[in-house]
């Protein structure tokens, strides 16, 4: 079996096994969509539900979470409104995928509850009204993207900007996919879609707005400092997050960084702080624009602090001396 062989079964089992969450409760007609549709996520279910006195309710809970219905703006404990329920006032919605039948929790915990004069009898199914606020995104792309395919494994957040790189068979979704995700992500106003390599001088790329705001001034918060910068105009990479606090702690008061590549400062603008001495280049103007924007807005010592906007190597041939 070649390479790609096993890496599509591979995929195929986890695409099988990650859409067992809540996949009785989303409707199958929506698979296909490519224009985003709220309405048709509109659906009347049925629903296991245990009813439950309301003074037993924190030992009863404790028992059957691992049960319980999750959903978005969905609360798995609620007040039972029903005639003939005197004795009991609530009820906890449990996970179709995990119970039909009083049966289908496990005999250790049934058990517990019998203790507790939680039985059969308290087994019973209830209609709900759901909708497309009551679904992830990730559960929503699992219904509506082709099945046995990749869905959205990823993306990167900068700022308001959610940033994908999206593969071929999604690229007619992509605008489905950007709505999904600016009404899902509450920090979301922008999506898009990287539409080219990083093969020019700068190291940036061409982005597709595919929803929301064509507004790319972003703001990130990194290494306890704040960054401001244009995303589509500059090289900026939320994983390297960590990279960039790893290599910062090795830095004490006094030590000389000479950064070569600066970008908008994500390793210079935190070292000056530190009271290192730092010398930073960025060939790109947008870059050096905004490295000198972060470096006063952060408060850096400017006395610690020389930016360039020349070649890498003229920087090293010059600086260096």
């Amino acid at each position: 079996m070649t390479l790609t062989a096993i890496r599509r079964t591979l995929l195929i089992f986890q695409v099988n096994m990650s859409s067992l969450s809540n996949s009785l409760l989303i409707p199958v007609e929506v698979r296909g969509m490519k224009c985003l549709d709220r309405k048709k996520f509109s659906r009347i279910v049925i629903l296991p539900i245990l009813k439950i006195p309301d003074e037993k309710l924190s030992k009863i809970t404790q028992i059957c979470k691992s049960y319980f219905l999750k959903l978005s703006n969905f609360m798995p404990v609620q007040i039972l409104q029903e005639k003939n329920s005197e004795n009991f006032n609530k009820c906890i919605y449990l996970n179709p995928d995990k119970v039909s039948k009083w049966l289908d929790i496990s005999e250790a915990d049934r058990t517990l509850l019998k203790q507790l004069n939680i039985a059969d009898d308290n087994f019973d199914k209830k209609e709900v009204q759901l909708n497309y606020d009551n679904f992830k995104h990730d559960e929503i792309f699992k219904a509506i993207l082709p099945e046995n395919e990749e869905v959205v494994s990823g993306f990167s957040q900068i700022g308001h900007i959610i940033h994908l790189n999206l593969r071929d068979h999604l690229l007619e979704y992509r605008s489905l996919i950007g709505e999904v995700l600016v009404d899902k992500i509450k920090t979301c106003r922008t999506a898009v879609n990287k539409s080219s390599f990083i093969d020019n001088t700068y190291r940036n790329f061409s982005m597709e707005v595919i929803a929301g705001e064509e507004d790319f001034l972003v703001t990130v918060k990194e290494n306890r400092c704040i960054f401001q910068f244009d995303f589509s105009k500059v090289y900026w990479n939320p994983r390297l997050c960590k990279e960039h606090e790893r290599i910062l702690e090795f830095l004490k008061p006094g030590d000389i960084l000479f950064d070569v590549f600066c970008g908008v400062g994500p390793f210079a603008v935190p070292a000056a702080k530190k009271k290192c001495r730092v010398f930073a280049n960025d060939l790109n103007p947008d870059s050096f624009k905004w490295l000198n924007h972060n470096a006063k807005q952060n408060k850096v010592n400017m006395s610690l602090f020389k930016s360039f906007n020349i070649d890498g190597t003229d920087f090293i041939c010059s600086t260096f001396r």
